[in-house]
């Protein structure tokens, strides 16, 4: 596992001289390709209001026969101090005229004061019980709307709320499922969500939309003197990293910056008995950070939450040949540095 000596106080100096003898090595840009499910990345608006007569239609899209993931990260204000029963979720429509047998998993959580930094430490522990949860069915007959996933919270009087979910849903029938991600009352009913025309706007900069790929991969050998960079944000030396975007709703970002919930499956040439190093860009915004890792198809770990000029390392075994996998968790920022020793 992840060591927890290397990221006490006493080692902080050791990561520092660490990281900066990376100057000594080439920083060096990749060339991605995508593979996995769709990913639908729901974050725009990131923040708004909602109380218990609400009903806000984020992002809809056909489902399908082939698996595909959403993500959701929001803050909501809860601007009249009430203790209103709310829910973010999916709500699921069978507009086919056979029956439609829905697959689904998902983890979510809510948190009260969402804008704590604390946060990254739920995020991280959603998407490893996502990865590692159980799958589910549920039948929708020819006509029939339900809220197939979602997470109920009541609002704490005085205060916003976090709310972040992670879930994976597929059809039996290839064409007549359709699927919206919204957030409301709990008195709202999937019909109700299904008689909304149009998803809210995006605004700002989060994306908001769907992506062909859920998965960026990548080979690394460990042997090399490079320094390599992955969720790189503003786009400057890798290639293809953000490439595969389908649609984009409007008033959002094109792009998803930071590919959070994205899986980075990498490939490591030369790996026996070497150690991979991961560290986070620091800045003066940046305080913390987090990660959702695998180790040689193992099962889905959190790695502590570390501080700046901290850093996880992390041994490979003993085979030639190793891989490694991680996920950046909402609330993070994007540029993990990466090397070997």
């Amino acid at each position: 596992m992840i060591k927890s000596n290397l990221i006490k106080l006493i080692c902080v100096m050791f990561a520092i001289c660490l990281f900066f003898s990376f100057t000594s090595y080439a920083l060096t840009g990749l060339t991605f390709s995508s593979s996995g499910n769709h990913l639908i990345y729901v974050n725009n608006p990131e923040s708004f209001g909602l109380n218990s007569g609400d009903l806000v239609y984020l992002y809809g899209t056909n489902l399908g026969n082939s698996y595909k993931d959403v993500e959701f990260y929001h803050h909501l204000y809860n601007s009249w101090s009430n203790a209103g029963a709310c829910r973010v979720g999916v709500a699921i429509m069978n507009k086919g005229p056979n029956p439609a047998i829905i697959t689904y998993k998902g983890s979510c959580t809510a948190t009260v004061d969402g804008y704590n930094l604390a946060v990254i430490e739920d995020t991280s522990q959603v998407l490893k019980n996502f990865q590692n949860a159980k799958y589910k069915t549920v039948r929708l007959n020819p006509g029939e709307k339900k809220i197939v996933w979602s997470d109920d919270f009541r609002f704490t009087p005085g205060f916003s709320e976090f709310v972040y979910g992670r879930a994976q849903f597929k059809s039996n029938q290839k064409f007549g499922v359709w699927l919206r991600v919204f957030a409301a009352g709990q008195s709202k009913t999937a019909d109700d969500v299904f008689k909304e025309k149009l998803p809210v706007k995006g605004v700002g900069h989060g994306f908001c939309g769907e992506l062909g790929y859920n998965e960026k991969k990548v080979t690394l050998d460990a042997d090399s003197n490079n320094i390599t960079t992955f969720c790189e944000w503003p786009q400057s030396l890798n290639t293809y990293e953000y490439d595969g975007v389908i649609n984009s709703k409007q008033g959002s970002s094109k792009y998803h910056g930071g590919n959070y919930g994205v899986v980075y499956n990498i490939k490591i040439n030369n790996a026996a008995n070497k150690k991979i190093i991961i560290s986070p860009k620091w800045s003066q915004d940046r305080p913390y950070a987090t990660l959702v890792y695998s180790v040689n198809n193992g099962p889905w770990k959190v790695g502590e939450k570390i501080t700046t000029d901290m850093f996880w390392i992390e041994e490979l075994g003993s085979g030639q040949t190793a891989n490694f996998r991680f996920m950046l968790p909402g609330g993070n920022y994007g540029n993990y540095y990466v090397t070997f020793e």
